[in-house]
């Protein structure tokens, strides 16, 4: 079974609307880590994903801004879709992770109340480590700060997801 994180509710199928960091071409993406898939439990104005499965098999989930974690996730609610994995799926990019150009018909889906509470519990049981902001080393949380800056100048992004970065990350540069 592999497992699909959502902010969004009722769905029966998992399209292949991401696009893939492989390839470019659309995908829908799975893991096997149910730690990986809550973390993905938000809206695409907060895509903003600073976490992955390292060696040791956990999710390492690193905060760029203070209370990153809390901030994100506690009082939302989630969606966890099971599916199958079938042939037509290709490891990706990610260890732990896959991708299908198809869409894929869900199994199963968990409603997540507290997307926070539950990536807690998985800190709880060890298949998360949560590397908080103040134990981060405070130059590359400079080197982080003046990276997003650079990308808000540079990069096109949605508006929302702008909105977002400049709440979270103006004090960090100013």
């Amino acid at each position: 079974m592999l497992y699909h994180g959502s902010y969004l509710g009722g769905l029966s199928v998992i399209a292949a609307h991401s696009r893939s960091h492989t390839t470019g071409k659309p995908v829908a993406y799975f893991t096997e880590h149910r730690a990986y898939a809550l973390v993905c439990c938000r809206p695409p104005s907060e895509n903003f994903v600073t976490a992955g499965i390292k060696n040791d098999g956990r999710l390492h989930y690193f905060e760029r801004f203070p209370n990153q974690l809390q901030i994100m996730y506690d009082g939302k609610a989630g969606y966890l879709y099971t599916v199958r994995r079938t042939e037509g799926m290709t490891p990706a990019s990610k260890p732990q992770a896959y991708e299908s150009s198809t869409d894929v018909p869900v199994l199963s889906c968990e409603r997540i109340e507290n997307v926070y509470e539950a990536l807690l519990e998985e800190m709880r049981c060890g298949t998360m480590i949560l590397h908080r902001y103040e134990d981060i080393d405070p130059a590359e949380q400079k080197e982080m700060a003046v990276h997003i800056r650079e990308s808000l100048l540079n990069d096109p992004m949605s508006e929302p997801y702008r909105t977002f970065l400049i709440e979270h990350f103006r004090d960090l540069w100013d």
